[in-house]
């Protein structure tokens, strides 16, 4: 918990006041739900709050390699019953790729997790296209991650069902990857959201800043894209979009002051953190770029 919190502060430091949480690195009952308990303990304690993701189906377990099917009825029948009867989770997320979880099996853990109140999210299409754009679509995902590959059909279904692309360009940098297609889905219509994921496998950083530069110069969105993207796109991302993402009356003063001429100089000068001041809930923790809150 002590090294997370040491995570969240550095967020708060580049300008990050609220934060999607995703399990999946337990992959057994006990250790999702721990890592879901410490989410929800953090988001008390800590400044920056958490919204927390199921996401059992990250991966299929070494126990159970070669019958992923008998994995995929572990989440559905014990899992996520056990993360909805203790109100850990608002959203169910699941890893549909060639070699992780097919579409067929993603349907299923995605449909059991509404029948139990978790809203449907999902990663699509990273390594490849394989049809996780039609199903984030089809089922009505709040978003879908990644979508290196996705195809256009799947873009044009995303487009009219309102689902959300969260694309992560730190990812792609990571692992010296060709990018999501913003350009194409932000011409489709389809709302762009942009995230760090911070993760140690593909995306260790909590530099949203340097995200947010990434995806004008490898994803050639515009400075003011990038800034709808990291705010109110990202909010409804998160089911939060009538409490923040936008500076409008009712809503929580959740606000960034940076030290730079004009919105456009956040992305001319890049891979370097000009977060000033952060307010959360109009209280000053973030002060010439240091805590200040206990």
């Amino acid at each position: 918990m002590a090294e997370t919190v040491r995570r969240l502060d550095r967020f708060l430091a580049h300008g990050v006041t609220t934060i999607e949480a995703k399990s999946g690195y337990g992959l057994r009952l006990s250790d999702e739900l721990k890592q879901l308990r410490v989410a929800r303990r953090l988001d008390a304690a800590h400044p920056v709050e958490l919204v927390s993701t199921f996401m059992g189906a990250h991966a299929v377990p070494a126990e159970y390699k070669g019958d992923a099917d008998a994995f995929v009825r572990m989440v559905t029948g014990e899992m996520i019953p056990a993360v909805a009867r203790e109100g850990l989770a608002e959203f169910c997320d699941v890893f549909c790729e060639e070699g992780v979880f097919t579409v067929e099996q993603s349907r299923d853990i995605l449909e059991a997790g509404k029948r139990w109140g978790l809203k449907p999210k999902i990663h699509a299409d990273e390594l490849m296209s394989c049809g996780g754009a039609e199903l984030a679509a089809e089922l009505g995902a709040v978003s879908a991650d990644h979508l290196l590959h996705a195809s256009k059909e799947g873009i044009r279904q995303m487009a009219e069902q309102g689902v959300i692309a969260v694309l992560l360009p730190g990812t792609a940098f990571f692992l010296m990857a060709p990018p999501a297609d913003a350009r194409a889905m932000i011409t489709a219509g389809v709302p762009v959201a942009l995230s760090t994921d911070r993760n140690p496998g593909s995306s260790p950083t909590e530099s949203l800043p340097f995200i947010m530069n990434l995806a004008c110069l490898t994803m050639r969105m515009t400075p003011a894209e990038v800034l709808t993207a990291c705010t109110i796109n990202a909010a409804h991302a998160i089911g939060r979009a009538a409490s923040i993402g936008s500076i409008e009356v009712g809503k929580q003063a959740d606000l960034v002051m940076f030290d730079a001429p004009n919105y456009l100089y956040l992305q001319y000068h890049y891979a370097v953190n000009l977060t000033d001041t952060v307010l959360k809930k109009g209280e000053v923790v973030i002060r010439d770029g240091k805590r200040v809150f206990t």
